[in-house]
């Protein structure tokens, strides 16, 4: 319900569609890149924080969207914490073989999709 006269039915669910995916980054931010809890005394040391987490995510995001393109077990809406699971945590080991040190990766999955 709102008191716009102004726009259309179809542009309030759109104006309120957009405020829903403003609070999930604000989610994503306070939980993922840790806005809940400022690092710093100071307004100025803050705001480089909050500028650079922004960046970071942001980086984040395009790297997902390019990674979930390439291999089926990543997926663009995955948060931090899942796409670290599944996909940077993997056993291995460095093997020597013929001279040369090669990582073994223990996992099933399509790393050299990305390749």
């Amino acid at each position: 319900m709102t008191n716009e006269t102004e726009m259309t039915d179809f542009e309030v669910i759109e104006f309120y569609n957009a405020r829903g995916e403003s609070e999930r980054v604000f989610d994503q931010m306070n939980n993922d890149f840790h806005w809940k809890k400022m690092p710093f005394s100071f307004l100025e040391q803050n705001t480089v924080f909050l500028i650079l987490t922004a960046i970071c995510r942001n980086m984040f995001q395009f790297l997902t969207d390019y990674i979930s393109k390439k291999v089926d077990f990543i997926k663009p809406n995955f948060r931090l914490k899942k796409v670290i699971y599944r996909f940077m945590v993997v056993p291995s080991k460095w093997i020597k073989r013929a001279r040369q040190e090669v990582l073994k990766l223990f996992t099933n999955k399509q790393y050299h999709l990305l390749l």
